[in-house]
């Protein structure tokens, strides 16, 4: 009988004892293995602001708690034109798999690191900016990482 690549390698990976196989032993008995189970639906006990559907400008509606103060309302409105037009900065399949993520966070299985400005100024937003804060938080996430040795999410 002759079997698939795939088939020859998912029938030796259960011989070896699945992923355990490829664990040292001195780390296995530490290590606690959770299930998940995530679900992309929205929850149904929701209420009906958060579940109403999503369009660009459904931001609008919901409640700023601590929103800046803007001087120049032209000025706000000519950077809100400006980013309408940009492209997405995330797509659906990173949500997905920030989902799943922040679920095994949840369980012990993880860390969250978020860093960033609360609000910046429009004359303070540039390439050199935003290249020394992910510098930052990418540096922050590496010993992170390494001091727990668990995944370190950085948003």
């Amino acid at each position: 009988m002759k079997l698939s690549s795939l088939a020859s390698s998912t029938l030796l990976f259960s011989l070896l004892g699945g992923a355990d196989a490829f664990t040292p032993a001195s780390l296995s008995s530490q290590r606690q293995v959770t299930k998940l189970a995530v679900s992309t639906e929205p929850n149904p006990t929701t209420n009906e602001s958060s579940s109403a559907e999503w369009s660009p400008s459904s931001w609008k509606s919901k409640v700023a708690s601590q929103m800046p103060v803007y001087d120049d309302q032209e000025e706000l409105q000519e950077a809100v034109d400006i980013i309408a037009k940009s492209s997405p900065l995330v797509f659906a399949g990173e949500v997905r798999s920030l989902h799943e993520s922040l679920a095994r966070a949840c369980h012990g299985q993880g860390f969250l690191l978020m860093g960033g400005d609360c609000a910046e100024a429009f004359d303070e937003f540039n390439v050199d900016h935003v290249r020394d804060t992910f510098r930052l938080i990418l540096q922050m996430g590496l010993v992170m990482t390494f001091g727990s040795s668990l995944p370190v999410i950085k948003v």
